[in-house]
Formats: C-alpha cells, sequence, structure tokens
C-alpha cells in the first residue's frame, strides 16, 4: 500500500520544474510536471501531496492541517 505525503514548499527551481518540500523529517525534491506546464509553479509555503517523487495536488493550509492532524491521531 502506498500512501501520499503533504508537505510544504521550501525552494524551487521553475526551469526544471522541482521544488524542495519540507516533510516534517526530511526535505525531499518533487517533481512539478503533473500540475501541469501551463499552471504556475508552486510558490515558497504553498502545501502539496507528494506521491513517489512528484506533486499530484496543491492544498490549502486549512486541509494540509487536517491532513496532518488526522495523521498524528491514527495508529
Amino acid at each position: 500500500m502506498c500512501l501520499s505525503d503533504v508537505g510544504r514548499v521550501v525552494g524551487g527551481d521553475a526551469e526544471r520544474h522541482s521544488v524542495s518540500v519540507d516533510l516534517g523529517s526530511r526535505i525531499v525534491s518533487v517533481s512539478t510536471v503533473t500540475l501541469g506546464l501551463d499552471a504556475a509553479p508552486p510558490a515558497i509555503g504553498d502545501w502539496l501531496v507528494i506521491h513517489t517523487g512528484f506533486a499530484v495536488e496543491r492544498l490549502s493550509g486549512a486541509a494540509a492541517t487536517q491532513i496532518l492532524q488526522a495523521r498524528q491521531e491514527s495508529p
């Protein structure tokens, strides 16, 4: 079973379609091509859903907080 991660953008390289994302315990490089090449690149502070090294969705801060809290509460 694969789970997605939720993380906050801390840096990026728009030309390479990648961003650095803080996942809490580590910072990873994530491809943003799956968000669409016509879309504005994620900005520092944006929240993303990450799956196997790709950003698959943008989240509001409220949605990200809710997901992260639910994960901490689950056994």
